[in-house]
């Protein structure tokens, strides 16, 4: 049996869910066929000090969204210098981990949703001779950041075409490029429970619209300020707050329940039940990272995005805002109140689903997955 390696680095879920996605649309289409396991790669591995090194930096990147923007494109107008400067203080001391998990585990294909491991997997596979496929997924959909650019990869996977042809701007040759849609979970829209069941359980008041909160795995952002402009609009709300590894958070929203006279604020932590959480809102406000954007847009939700934290999630947001099924608030609390009555009337959100419908958007999991299996049994291996 063949063995395929999902690696990505668990620094919020935009780099875990697509390979989530692909790996279980594989193990649905083609079960029994392959060893599939995703790991959290470069911890994993064994370069833990490394990783947490990352993770923490990442974090600070979000608290300080303007600062992460220049560095973003200050980075790309120093792009040899950055990948130079990336390689030594985060994949260098990651490669010799890469070496033994090679010799000892021999995979022969890994789908790798992050250039740290991609980078540490080539130069890995360079020194030690084994053979084995490197699928790269950019996980940016429509934008390039200069650390994308690995040559040595085998494949390069892009969710439009926009992002294929900034990827071959940048360097990588067109011959590795293949493009599909962004990936979803099967079971993301197949496998959930009735909404008002959700509901139920959450002690949500099924007479009230729903907001829910989500700013990715960290639970970042002032939250406050925004309830206390929802709380103004004089309307009775529930409000979903998924706080994710912010226990902090999450303490002091359910110390403040009850405060705010309109709204009924549940908090939840790390949430397991995405789908679940999307389904039971009529609204949500959420950081413009690609794969919590995609999976609100295919449950044809009304979005209102807080700030972008990267160029790229700009570009995220600027896409479904674009579309009509979007307002960006910039981080701004009375953009945010704007937006929030405007979604609130029945007859706008009516006409964000039928602007949904005319998107006719595509999962491209299974996709993703016929070409990884192409790819493991040597059908598409002219790369």
């Amino acid at each position: 049996m063949k063995k395929i390696i999902f690696a990505m680095i668990e620094a919020g879920g935009g780099h875990k869910a697509p390979a989530r996605a692909v790996m279980e649309a594989l193990e649905a289409a083609y079960p029994g066929r392959y060893e599939a396991r995703m790991m959290d790669f470069i911890k994993d591995i064994g370069s833990e000090k490394v990783d947490a090194l990352h993770k923490r930096s990442w974090k600070m990147f979000l608290e300080y969204p303007t600062f992460t923007h220049i560095m973003y494109q200050l980075q790309n107008t120093l792009a040899p210098m950055t990948r130079a400067f990336l390689f030594r203080t985060m994949v260098a001391p990651a490669i010799k981990d890469a070496e033994r998990f090679l010799q000892r585990e021999r995979p022969d294909v890994v789908f790798s949703t992050h250039f740290f491991c991609t980078t540490a997997l080539t130069h890995a596979r360079r020194r030690t001779g084994i053979d084995f496929k490197i699928i790269t997924y950019q996980t940016e959909m429509f934008t390039f950041h200069a650390p994308w650019k690995v040559p040595d990869t085998d494949w390069y996977l892009t969710a439009s075409d926009r992002a294929a042809q900034s990827a071959a701007n940048h360097g990588i040759k067109w011959n590795k490029i293949k493009s599909f849609p962004y990936p979803i979970r099967p079971a993301f829209l197949s496998s959930r429970r009735d909404s008002r069941a959700v509901a139920a359980e959450l002690g949500l008041d099924q007479g009230r619209k729903t907001f829910l909160f989500s700013f990715g795995n960290q639970g970042a952002g002032m939250i406050m300020q925004y309830l206390i402009a929802l709380d103004l609009l004089g309307v009775p709300l529930n409000v979903i707050v998924v706080t994710g590894l912010n226990k902090s958070l999450r303490a002091r929203l359910s110390a403040k329940n009850g405060l705010l006279q309109q709204l009924r604020i549940v908090p939840v932590g790390f949430a397991t039940n995405m789908n679940e959480l999307i389904e039971a809102s009529d609204v949500c406000f959420i950081k413009p990272g690609p794969a919590t954007m995609m999976e609100c847009m295919h449950s044809a939700k009304p979005i209102i995005f807080n700030v972008a934290a990267t160029p790229c999630e700009q570009a995220h947001a600027n896409y479904a805002v674009f579309r009509g099924v979007a307002k960006y608030t910039d981080g701004n609390p009375m953009l945010f109140g704007i937006a929030a009555r405007h979604f609130l009337k029945d007859e706008v959100r009516e006409e964000v689903r039928r602007r949904y419908e005319r998107l006719a958007l595509r999962n491209g999991a299974a996709e993703v997955a016929a070409f990884v299996d192409s790819v493991a049994s040597g059908v598409d291996s002219s790369c």
